[in-house]
Formats: C-alpha cells, sequence, structure tokens
C-alpha cells in the first residue's frame, strides 16, 4: 500500500485571510443596510468610513488562496506541471461556465449584452459574462503569474521582509481609501 505525504494541518496566512474577508463580506451586509436607514450625517459618515474599510474582501480572499496555493505547493513545481493541474482544476470549469452564461443566459452580463463575436470573445476573457466570473477571472491570472508569485515569495522570506511588505501595503491601502475619499 502507498503511503501519501503529509500534509501538516495547520493555519497560514491565508486561512487567515479567508476567514477575515468572509466575515467582513458579512459585515457588509449589515453596513449597507445601516447606510440606508435615516441618522445624522455624522453617524452615516462614520458608517460609511467603516463600510470603505471592510471592502477589503475580495482582495483579501484572492490573497489568502495565494497564499495557502504558495504553502501547499512546495516545493515549488514545475511550471508546466503546474499548469496541467489547474487545467482541469480551474480553468475548464471556468470555460463551461462562461460559456454557459454567455450562451444560455445572455440576460445577465455586464455593462452590455455582446452583439458580434469580438464582443463575445471579449465578455468570455473579461469575466463580464456575470458578476461574479470576475473572481475566476483573478483566479486564472493568478495562476497564469504564479511564477512571479513564487519569486516575491522566496524574496520576501529569504531575505525576512515580510513584515515590512505587509505594513507598506497596508498602509498603501489605508492612503488609497483617504485620496479616493477625498478626490472621488
Amino acid at each position: 500500500m502507498a503511503q501519501r505525504a503529509k500534509i501538516k494541518e495547520t493555519a497560514d496566512l491565508g486561512d487567515y485571510l479567508k476567514a477575515f474577508a468572509c466575515t467582513a463580506v458579512m459585515l457588509q451586509a449589515v453596513l449597507s443596510l445601516a447606510l440606508t436607514t435615516t441618522g445624522g450625517h455624522s453617524s452615516q459618515s462614520g458608517v460609511a468610513w467603516l463600510y470603505l474599510a471592510v471592502k477589503f474582501t475580495a482582495p483579501a480572499f484572492i490573497c489568502g488562496i495565494l497564499f495557502t496555493t504558495m504553502r501547499l505547493t512546495r516545493p515549488q513545481p514545475p511550471y508546466g506541471a503546474y499548469l496541467k493541474q489547474q487545467w482541469s482544476a480551474l480553468v475548464v470549469p471556468t470555460i463551461w461556465w462562461t460559456l454557459a452564461y454567455l450562451v444560455l443566459m445572455p440576460q445577465v452580463q455586464q455593462h452590455h449584452a455582446y452583439t458580434t463575436v469580438a464582443q463575445f470573445g471579449w465578455q468570455f476573457i473579461n469575466g463580464n459574462a456575470a458578476p461574479h466570473l470576475w473572481y475566476n477571472t483573478m483566479m486564472l491570472q493568478i495562476i497564469v503569474l504564479m511564477p512571479i508569485w513564487w519569486g516575491v515569495c522566496n524574496w520576501m522570506t529569504t531575505r525576512r521582509r515580510v513584515g515590512i511588505v505587509l505594513s507598506v501595503t497596508a498602509w498603501l491601502y489605508v492612503g488609497w481609501l483617504v485620496v479616493a475619499d477625498r478626490v472621488i
């Protein structure tokens, strides 16, 4: 009987990011309800700032998956073998779901429905066939760019720069929220 390699079953940064992202999604629903109630400008402003602060859910969830994938793919597999594995895990289902939305439910497309073959291709590639397919598109981009992520991870961990990079990223995010609030 062949023995299976044991994977250490401990939580990593990716698991925590996914948990916080899922919690923040629930909080967004509550906060959006709070924004629709009548209240003073100051209380709505505070709720709006809190709502903006928890809008990190999509990137946090994607980064959580990325961190977990990097942990589970050690040692780093050859890129071709990794792509072959991901082809059946994500690419094929994405193709089928996107085709189903474009052909069977064209009314759910974002922005405008396709009328030409070129527009069909564009809707297919960019994830606009349905509102939630942006997630698949983002995951496909992460899969294709995985060698870059492995390189960044190796650079950060071998030089012990994880804390610095995460701190700078958090400050850039907060700065972007402030700038977006002032400019937009």
